[in-house]
């Protein structure tokens, strides 16, 4: 009777114990749920900031060229009926231009009304009505003046941008209203930016739709969609930024909210639920298998244990605090009897499990942000063909000098973070136009203005990265010069930063040992001997010396590295003298 009661005692602690690994399978699940998460964030993210950007520009130019317009002369004179074809034909070729804009209005204060196509409720004799109301964007740099028609007789799918117009004596006489074709506008957004992603609606900040995936829904208020309710609910349970899940007609939808902070719009994007669900399954199925075999292992050891494995289970329970922390690399010693040492190999065996997935997905997502820039500086290089090579070169260079830097003024930068700065560094070039970027021959003084604005750019792409936007300062300030002369902020000494300081080196010793249209490339040794002699003015002095150490032990080493360049500028100027 105590041998049974004590074994029945016995037993109860052995299932205590293995409580903590079983809440560490969920643990687990948890963590590689938020990874899968974590890859759709990551991308999804990243796209739905070019899409802001893409709307923003194109109401920024909207705006502008409705402006434009507006000081057209025959906008200012026309005061009668008689003016109606001339407005007309202006109003059209403003119209073929732009291939979102619908019907074209100029309503003058004297109740005249122009438009560019005859059109129920703007007819000359109608009412001047007050149905108008205001969709504010938001915009931080300049204020877009759009509007809706709420009027039973209005285009839901349609909104206008406005601009007074003042005649030639500076008088107010009326007001212009171009109309955006909201379905037009989604099927531009779709074909130049959307690409693979679908699923996408966009609301003003009024709660105006103004793109979605079913065009019936365009123009509508999101209050209205019969979805709303449990989508509403889903977002204030979850956090900007994250997957969260809702049931849309008792099927479960995975979805991605986002909020830009420069418009104000609304970014709601529906994922492929199918690939989450069956990811997520198998992670239920590895769990459910992971819990039955260690309740079942621990129920047959409780009956042939003894009072003398006390220590072993002490070992586990020790082992399995460090994995609540965090730390899956945690073992424990094959000890004590057979049934003790079989349980002892099998949470080996699950921390094992535990390890190698966690490193697979962080390896998976390390991977995804190497593609990611390498996407970035593989688009520069296929732009310009003068500069095919240069950025692996100058990351190479950089990261040379990096390894012969003393230990402790390494601890502020790490040696990725170098190397994603330097293949990111002249990522801001696929904004400067090809006439600038790619001319064959020196630069004048406004296109070297021009061209300076890419390290700027390239700093705010490089912002909108998460997991990057750290290393932004280096790539906006590699032109930066020792003695405050540089660009873009004219950072003097220490206040440029480190990665921006190595940069300089490595981009100037590249440039000067590469071909291009208008000079021939120098020596290793003549880039060497300039670079010295940019000491104290150009460079920073310790990386100068860190370099001169570099190149005095061989380590740059310039072989065949200009014979592509060599080659593009040959038959360029093959070209260019047929032509």
């Amino acid at each position: 009777m105590l041998l049974k009661l004590k074994d029945r005692l016995f037993a109860t602690f052995l299932l205590l114990s293995l409580l903590p690994i079983l809440f560490i399978c969920f643990l687990f699940y948890k963590e590689a749920q938020e990874a899968v998460y974590g890859q759709y964030e990551t991308s999804i993210g990243m796209h739905l900031n070019l899409i802001d950007e893409q709307l923003i520009l194109y109401f920024r130019n909207m705006q502008n060229e409705t402006s434009r317009l507006a000081e057209h002369p025959v906008l200012k004179v026309a005061d009668s009926l008689s003016d109606v074809n001339s407005v007309r034909g202006v109003f059209l070729h403003f119209a073929y231009t732009h291939e979102t804009v619908g019907n074209i209005h100029l309503l003058r204060d004297d109740l005249r009304t122009f438009s560019m196509r005859e059109e129920a409720g703007w007819d000359r004799n109608s009412r001047r009505p007050f149905w108008l109301n205001p969709e504010d964007i938001g915009l931080k740099d300049s204020q877009i003046w759009l509007y809706s028609r709420l009027d039973q007789i209005s285009n839901q799918k349609s909104m206008f941008v406005s601009q007074r117009v003042s005649n030639n004596e500076g008088k107010s006489i009326g007001i212009l209203l171009v109309e955006i074709k909201l379905d037009v506008m989604a099927t531009w957004l779709k074909t130049n930016v959307l690409h693979t992603h679908k699923e996408l609606m966009v609301i003003s900040p009024t709660g105006k739709i103004l793109i979605h995936s079913d065009p019936d829904k365009l123009g509508k208020q999101v209050q209205g969609l019969s979805e709303y309710a449990s989508l509403s609910r889903s977002i204030k349970n979850s956090h900007e930024g994250e997957v969260f899940s809702f049931r849309e007609n008792g099927k479960l939808v995975y979805a991605y909210l986002q909020v830009s902070p420069s418009s104000g719009n609304v970014y709601v994007e529906w994922l492929p639920g199918d690939d989450i669900t069956s990811r997520l399954d198998r992670l239920h199925i590895i769990l459910l298998c992971t819990i039955i075999a260690i309740v079942g292992f621990s129920a047959y050891v409780a009956h042939r244990l003894s009072h003398w494995v006390r220590k072993p289970i002490y070992t586990l329970v020790e082992a399995t605090d460090v994995l609540l922390k965090g730390d899956f690399s945690v073992r424990v010693p094959i000890q004590g009897m057979e049934e003790i040492t079989m349980l002892e190999r099998k949470f080996n065996q699950m921390a094992e499990q535990l390890h190698a997935l966690i490193g697979r997905e962080r390896e998976y997502l390390q991977k995804e942000l190497d593609q990611i820039v390498r996407s970035f500086y593989l688009a520069v290089e296929m732009k310009d063909p003068y500069t095919a090579g240069h950025t692996e070169r100058v990351t190479h260079y950089a990261l040379i000098i990096y390894d012969h830097m003393d230990p402790i003024d390494c601890q502020t930068v790490s040696r990725d973070d170098l190397r994603y700065a330097s293949l990111m560094h002249d990522i801001g070039k696929v904004a400067i136009p090809d006439d600038v970027l790619l001319k064959n021959g020196r630069l004048t003084a406004e296109e070297y203005e021009r061209m300076k604005q890419h390290s700027s750019i390239g700093a705010d792409i490089v912002e909108q990265i998460e997991s990057l936007a750290h290393v932004s300062p280096g790539v906006r300030h590699h032109h930066e010069r020792w003695d405050g002369h540089g660009y873009p902020n004219r950072l003097k000494g220490e206040e440029i930063p480190l990665i921006g300081r190595i940069l300089a080196v490595a981009d100037t010793f590249d440039a000067m040992t590469s071909t291009r249209s208008y000079r021939k490339a120098m020596t290793a040794t003549e880039a060497y001997e300039e670079i010295l002699r940019g000491i104290q003015s150009q460079f920073d002095p310790k990386i100068v010396k860190v370099f001169q150490q570099a190149f005095d032990q061989g380590a740059f080493r310039i072989e065949q590295q200009n014979n592509h360049e060599t080659a593009v500028l040959e038959r360029l100027q093959k070209k260019q003298g047929q032509a």
